[in-house]
Parts: structure tokens; sequence; C-alpha cells
């Protein structure tokens, strides 16, 4: 063990530049997937703590570990804390889509298992590319605040014996924890499902539309900024006022049979195509509805026309 503790001393600045390439490492898969946490942050196991775990014993007496170094898995530590338990799952699957995963321990589900309130989180064992393995361990902010004064009063503090009033209020506090982190996820839901409900019923505004198009029609060129207030009016002539609408309209809506069956000798724009497209729906009805909503005199013919195409061509439907 002592030719162990050398070895870790002697190369403890190389482990410490490998917990800050990790943190990193793990910060940039959380940003690339778009996950937002709390922190994330990271530690090398001091000298003096590596050597007791070093020195540990099995339950016949014999050594724990014949080669420390590589076997102790925590010596390199990055820790992520999120807000939500659900940010928990999402965390752990974006790390291990990019690290071979070691070893997994549910703390939680471990905890819940034996009937009692305790410490929660999940704890990963990585490893790197170099071979290099390394511990992650992922909770809540209530979770990690719950550990730390935890960890603070029962190991790093001088009481040795067990007290029953102390356990009793850290278990109290863990079920406490335990409850909000419920509550914040149905807030959490609950607010997911007012954003969603505001923009299905939000009102197409050009914004909205020019957004919602871009997205819908990704290979169709752009109209002339001034073009999308006159499609609005097209789309409201027919019922489509809310964003909601306009997304069930063009999920519903087949494209390429349209562009097919209409030939354009030009590529057509967003409000071109959306155009034949309310005509391929809707038929006669959408040209009684706008063909007076222009000073083109022509329009009506022009759309008659174009449904002629559509017609032939097998459409409306």
């Amino acid at each position: 063990m002592t030719s162990a503790i050398d070895r870790y001393l002697r190369d403890f600045g190389r482990f410490q530049q490998a917990t800050a390439e990790m943190e990193r490492a793990v910060t940039l898969r959380l940003t690339e997937s778009y996950i937002a946490v709390h922190a994330v942050q990271s530690r090398t196991k001091e000298p003096d703590s590596a050597a007791g775990k070093f020195a540990r014993l099995d339950e016949s007496g014999a050594p724990m570990f014949t080669d420390p170094l590589r076997e102790v898995t925590d010596l390199v530590g990055v820790r992520v804390i999120t807000y939500l338990t659900s940010d928990i799952d999402r965390v752990e699957q974006a790390l291990t889509s990019t690290f071979e995963v070691r070893q997994r321990v549910d703390k939680t589900s471990v905890t819940q298992s034996a009937g009692t309130f305790g410490y929660a989180g999940t704890h990963l064992i990585l490893r790197a590319d170099d071979d290099l393995d390394f511990e992650v361990q992922i909770r809540t902010v209530l979770q990690h605040a719950w550990a730390e004064i935890e960890h603070g009063i029962r190991y790093k503090g001088s009481r040795t014996t067990s007290s029953a009033p102390i356990d009793r209020a850290f278990t109290l506090a863990a079920g406490l924890i335990e409850l909000a982190d419920a509550q914040f996820a149905e807030v959490d839901t609950l607010h997911k499902n007012d954003l969603a409900h505001a923009r299905a019923t939000e009102e197409i505004e050009i914004g909205t539309l020019q957004e919602v198009l871009t997205n819908a029609l990704p290979d169709i060129s752009p109209a002339r900024a001034n073009a999308y207030e006159w499609l609005v009016t097209l789309l409201a002539a027919n019922g489509i006022t809310v964003r909601d609408d306009l997304d069930e309209f063009l999920a519903a809506a087949d494209v390429d049979a349209v562009i097919s069956a209409m030939d354009y000798k030009f590529a057509p724009t967003h409000v071109r195509l959306v155009d034949d497209l309310l005509l391929a729906r809707f038929g006669d009805d959408h040209i009684e509805r706008t063909a007076g909503m222009t000073s083109d005199r022509d329009r009506e013919p022009k759309l008659r026309y174009r449904l002629g195409r559509l017609t032939q061509n097998g459409q409306p439907k």
C-alpha cells in the first residue's frame, strides 16, 4: 500500500489534469445534448483519503486492492447536479452514449427497495479513451444539499457513535426532499403543459408563420417578407387562425403530390405552395373565400386553372 500511495503522490498532478479533462468532457457532452444543469463539479481524491481507501480490507482480512491505482475507480470524480429528477436519466443517457460504462448504481432505487429514506442519486463508473476509469455522481440540487450536510456531519465531524435523534432527523429530511423533488417534477410538467397549450393556441402572426413554414417545409424557398402577411389572411379565410390548426393542416397536406400535380415552372415559395395546399384541401371553397381578397382581378381564373391541374392529377382528395 505504501508503494501505491507513493505512486499516487508522484502522479497526483497527472490525476488532477485528468480530472479537469473529464469535467470539460462531461460539460461538453451535456451542452451538445442541450441539457441544462445546475452545476458540473469535479475533484481529485486527496492523498490522505486515497491512502485510507487503499488500505481497506475485505471480510477475510485480506487487502481489497492489489493494484489500487487501477482498481480504485473514484480517484477522479465528476458530479453533475441537476434541477429535476427527470434530468438524471437524461444526463445518464448522454454520458453513457459517450463513455464506456463500467458500473452503474442507482442509489435512489437501492434506498427505496430497502423501504427507507436516505442518500439518492445515480453513480456511474465510466471509462475514457485512455483507459482511465472515473466516477460520475448525478443528483438533484436537493439531493446534493442533503448529501453534503449528511457527509459533513457523519463523516467529517468528530462523532464516532450512532445517534438515534440525528439518524431520525436525516431520515425525515430525506423523505421531505423526495417529496419536494416530486413536487418540482409536477410543477415542471404543469409548466410544459401550459407552454404547449399557449403555443398551440397562439394566433398566427407573420413571425410565427415564417417559423412554422421554415420548419415544416425546409426545402421550399422563403417568400418576400410582406407576402407572409397576405398568407395570414388566406389561412384565416379558411378558419386556420391558431398555430395548432396550422400544424394540423400542414401535417395532413400531401406536399409532394401537390408539387407533382402543379409541375411548377419555377420553384414555389412558401406563400405560393401553401396557397396551393389550401386549394387542394378546400377546393372551390378556397376560391370563393379568397378570390376577392386582392386587387388582382385574374386571381379567380388563375385559381380555377390551378384547381383543374390539381383535380386532373388526383387532387384535391
